[in-house]
């Protein structure tokens, strides 16, 4: 216990940063990258978890191969077979015939995410990009190119994860790095020249409003505000329509849907190589009952909404103008 205490030594160095001021800059940026990072992570976690369970879908049990090629399926990797080293047929080797799995897989969710965390890393994917695209089968060896087609899941994968989301990152660093920076400056005194540069401009800004009143993009502005009127929201006039339309913006409603994604979500993570018949039934009747529910669910907000408002409101854009009469409170 001592030992392990004394190894906390080294952490001595780290007092430096608070006497160091650019050193104290840099780790204040982090620390506050850090804690508003949370959301891009959030997003990151869903999209390979999303990912993930498409790989469990495609390659599920198929990354299994037998020492000697030879052989296809587990039954008949048994034995001894003759290789020769180096390819020289004047040393042949006795080796005892293993069923083995690869080392990154897809037989369950949880293997998945890590086999595409080493997919986004760039180290050693194409060697997993090989066996996807020689997989057959569960439970059967490779076949040599059998499906080229399954590289594009890890071309789509690269691109949103590895390119698009790591250069946000990066992207929000930067920000917060220039933020910070301006921050540091916001109680600075200002020297001589920064004050009369200051100054002439609102002398500039007096006269344009003392000689011409308001200037064209100040009019242009009050205008718009004069004539802006409020967003309208959709509400039916119709009794029956407008039950549907109280029920289905309840917040009893939408939290319903949300738990009901969030389970749906946690069925899909739950499948996995050999899972016994009767789970791979329960989580079928699982689909079906999500499926049901997920297209009452669209029929319900078709009813209450109509098509045009529900397609508008779907797609996160200003619905469309419709008639006054289904606006009871202008």
């Amino acid at each position: 216990m001592v030992k392990i205490l004394r190894v906390l030594r080294v952490l001595r160095p780290l007092r430096a940063i608070n006497r160091a001021k650019g050193l104290k800059h840099v780790v204040q940026c982090v620390i506050v990258a850090v804690k508003t990072i949370g959301n891009i992570v959030l997003v990151t976690l869903l999209l390979v978890f999303m990912f993930s369970v498409i790989g469990v879908q495609l390659f599920k049990g198929k990354f299994f191969m037998c020492t000697d090629l030879s052989k296809m399926t587990e039954d008949t990797c048994q034995g001894q077979f003759i290789v020769y080293k180096d390819g020289d047929l004047n040393y042949p080797i006795v080796e005892e015939r293993v069923w083995e799995r690869n080392s990154f897989h897809y037989d369950n969710v949880a293997k998945a995410m890590l086999t595409l965390f080493v997919v986004s890393t760039f180290e050693g994917w194409p060697g997993i990009l090989y066996v996807s695209i020689d997989s057959y089968a569960e439970d059967i060896g490779p076949i040599h190119n059998y499906r080229p087609v399954v590289a594009v899941f890890y071309f789509i994968y690269i691109i949103i994860i590895a390119f698009f989301m790591v250069n946000i990152f990066v992207g929000f660093v930067i920000v917060t790095f220039q933020s910070e920076g301006e921050s540091a400056y916001k109680n600075c005194e200002l020297d001589k020249n920064q004050v009369d540069y200051i100054t002439s401009q609102l002398h500039y800004i007096s006269a344009v409003v003392m000689t011409d009143g308001f200037s064209s993009l100040q009019r242009n502005c009050i205008e718009f505000a004069l004539n802006a009127k409020p967003v309208r929201r959709y509400i039916p006039k119709n009794p029956i329509q407008y039950k549907l339309w109280a029920f289905v913006t309840s917040p009893v409603f939408e939290y319903t849907i949300f738990v009901m994604i969030l389970i749906n979500t946690l069925s899909l993570a739950m499948k996995f190589y050999r899972q016994p018949e009767l789970y791979t039934q329960f989580l079928d009747i699982l689909n079906v009952i999500f499926t049901v529910f997920f297209t009452m669910e669209f029929v319900f907000k078709l009813g209450a909404f109509r098509f045009k408002v529900f397609y508008y409101t779907t797609k996160a854009k200003p619905p469309p103008r419709v008639d006054d009469d289904d606006f009871p409170f202008n």
